[in-house]
């Protein structure tokens, strides 16, 4: 078996092309609630985090629902200049708040991972809103929209795995959606 073989088979097993954990970073895991941390570690410092995550979480929720409404909007009326509308620019505003409002959380001992899957959401919910930007023309579009499509499922799946019904983090559940296979695992 040559080396070329092997690597394509080595492939061909490992994602299939429309997986979102083809893309690279750090994959989504489920992580303890702000809230349960408080709880277990009694911090002050953790209800605070807590408290501050709600505004980032329910930015980052908005994002992903806008995008993958210019996802749709793209496909329905092969519309190129998707960075002309208004809703992309109050997508992008949106963007940029909540990255700065992730910039200032302060994360005390044990946030980490949370605060983690929150910065994973954002990089691949900016990455799917680079796509519409730097979008080709002809039937290279069709191909753009996908791959915008398969980083807003990873941007979900990242916000999904920090979500916590009891922190007031909650997600609305997509898995029978027709921008969804279904097959995301369940929490």
């Amino acid at each position: 078996m040559t080396d070329q073989t092997h690597l394509l088979i080595r492939l061909a097993q490992s994602h299939k092309p429309d997986c979102v954990l083809s893309f690279g970073g750090p994959l989504p895991k489920n992580v303890a609630s702000p809230d349960e941390l408080a709880v277990t570690l009694g911090s002050d410092g953790v209800a605070r985090y807590a408290a501050a995550c709600r505004p980032v979480y329910e930015d980052l929720r908005r994002i992903i629902g806008q995008i993958s409404g210019l996802i749709i909007l793209a496909q329905l009326t092969a519309q190129h200049q998707v960075t002309d509308l208004p809703e992309y620019a109050a997508c992008e505003a949106r963007a940029k708040q909540a990255g700065d409002r992730l910039g200032a959380l302060k994360t005390p001992g044990g946030t980490e991972p949370h605060k983690a899957q929150l910065e994973a959401a954002l990089r691949f919910s900016h990455l799917a809103l680079r796509t519409f930007s730097h979008a080709r023309g002809g039937e290279a579009f069709a191909a753009d929209l996908d791959q915008a499509g398969l980083l807003v499922k990873r941007a979900y799946a990242h916000l999904r795995a920090a979500s916590a019904a009891k922190a007031g983090l909650e997600m609305v559940d997509l898995s029978q959606a027709c921008c969804c296979c279904g097959q995301q695992p369940s929490r």
